[in-house]
């Protein structure tokens, strides 16, 4: 496709006087663009240039989707500068206010957490200074400058095994050193409960209610066991993700190096996705990228329902949601936008690409058709 063909193209799609092959074949100069390499545009800036995209080629009936994917996003850049500029990478928020209402918008989360020791003494780590929350004979817990929560074992005299609990509420995030330097990142209404010390024990066995994502550290002969709802997970030094929400189907564990014993049935390689539902394990190659997501604070979402998404910004914005038609639940959404935004920015573009509109009421969020 020559220069000429390539702005007659450009200008039958700005003025919406085009066919389907003229579309298909835009789409495929658009791929090719992309396959030249990366354009060095951030996330954000993907995002709009797709949204503009598909304001472009189809005004009247946009998807019920969108697609921040750095595959076809890229390209749009290309469609983007040629024919409307840069402006619209810097004004890509302002267009989209319109998809939400609210009077008072709603900050993203951050990291914070509540432990409850053995003896039943609760410490909030979010007010909690940085330095020593506990120092006793046997164990030490700090907290670092960066909010992470670690514990040292000072003696491994006393045979006695106190459990502790680190939980986070909904807007929380947190990241703890256990006793056998094994490092775990907590997801936002997550719960991980596990002893002071591994000293004495045969195995190292912690329980979880939420997601969280665990490096283990190696121990041979002391294997690290996490128990959910309804699974268990043999490892011995590994790194791994599960998500084990109560208001979820499914317990999914996604493996990212060495090797995973589930339920004493299956050994998950680096790669797979075990999906456990109803007793049923399912295992298939993973999205490595949409599963950890959340632990790269972004929100990803590939052919994800619009209540599955809701449940995640839910979670870490800590709200309510209601739908006033319930058939907006099954509408189908593609993306990658950051959990850092505040929340009517997240709404605003899932209402753009899902044609509908949401109102902040304090903490309550409603869904309505556009």
């Amino acid at each position: 496709m020559d220069k000429s063909q390539i702005n007659d193209l450009l200008d039958k799609l700005n003025t919406g006087s085009f066919s389907p092959v003229e579309e298909q074949q835009a789409l495929n100069y658009i791929h090719k663009f992309n396959s030249d390499g990366p354009t060095g545009l951030t996330d954000e800036q993907f995002f709009s240039a797709e949204f503009e995209m598909w304001n472009v080629i189809d005004r009247k009936s946009r998807p019920n989707h969108f697609r921040l994917f750095r595959n076809f996003a890229a390209a749009a850049v290309a469609v983007i500068i040629c024919t409307i500029g840069l402006y619209y990478y810097t004004g890509s928020e302002s267009e989209t206010t319109h998809f939400v209402s609210y009077t008072k918008d709603i900050p993203a989360g951050k990291d914070g957490a509540t432990l409850t020791l053995g003896n039943g003494k609760k410490i909030m780590i979010s007010e909690a200074s940085a330095g020593i929350l506990v120092d006793d004979k046997d164990i030490s817990i700090t907290k670092t400058s960066n909010g992470m929560i670690v514990y040292k074992v000072k003696s491994s005299e006393n045979e006695g095994t106190d459990y502790n609990m680190l939980e986070t509420d909904n807007g929380q995030q947190s990241k703890i050193v256990l006793p056998d330097n094994s490092v775990v990142f907590l997801n936002a209404a997550s719960s991980l409960k596990y002893p002071s010390s591994f000293s004495h024990l045969n195995e190292r066995q912690v329980e979880l209610s939420g997601e969280a994502y665990f490096e283990i550290s190696k121990d041979k002969k002391h294997p690290f066991i996490v128990k959910t709802r309804n699974q268990g997970i043999k490892v011995l030094g590994t790194h791994f993700n599960v998500n084990s929400y109560t208001n979820e189907q499914a317990t999914k564990t996604t493996l990212l190096e060495g090797s995973v014993l589930i339920d004493r049935k299956y050994v998950l390689k680096p790669g797979e996705l075990a999906v456990n539902s109803d007793g049923k394990l399912n295992v298939m190659p993973a999205d490595i990228d949409l599963e950890l997501a959340w632990k790269n604070n972004d929100f990803y979402f590939r052919e994800t329902s619009m209540e599955s998404v809701m449940k995640q910004i839910a979670r870490w914005y800590n709200i309510k949601v209601e739908y006033t038609d319930p058939r907006l639940k099954l509408v189908s959404i593609n993306g990658l936008i950051s959990r850092s935004k505040p929340l009517s920015v997240v709404l605003g573009r899932l209402g753009a690409a899902g044609q509908m509109r949401f109102k902040i009421n304090e903490r309550n969020v409603i869904a309505m058709p556009q």
